[in-house]
């Protein structure tokens, strides 16, 4: 799990989260380090949002899916072809 690309990506993004805050002037305010903070760390959680749902793999199924319905309408357009002779693979006649 800790292999993949977005898991290295959540250990980098909780890892600048945990750092960040102690640090971070959080006040409910409306002066520009307030409103930066705040941003910043709304960015953050989405980042680590993202990168936890890739890691848990939630649209697997979905993609899975979707692509044996391309498959099946795919192989539904083969069939039509043959069935009514209009495949790339039949040679037409010039002359008869």
């Amino acid at each position: 799990m800790w292999r993949s690309k977005y898991g290295i990506a959540l250990v980098l993004a909780l890892g600048l989260l945990f750092m960040a805050v102690p640090r971070l002037p959080v006040a409910l305010e409306a002066d520009a380090d307030s409103v930066f903070a705040l941003s910043w760390l709304a960015l953050a959680l989405l980042v680590i949002a993202a990168n936890w749902r890739m890691v848990l793999r939630v649209d697997e199924e979905r993609e899975r899916r979707s692509e044996w319905e391309r498959r099946l309408r795919w192989l539904e357009a083969q069939r039509k072809q043959r069935r009514f002779g209009t495949g790339a693979g039949q040679r037409r006649r010039l002359f008869s």
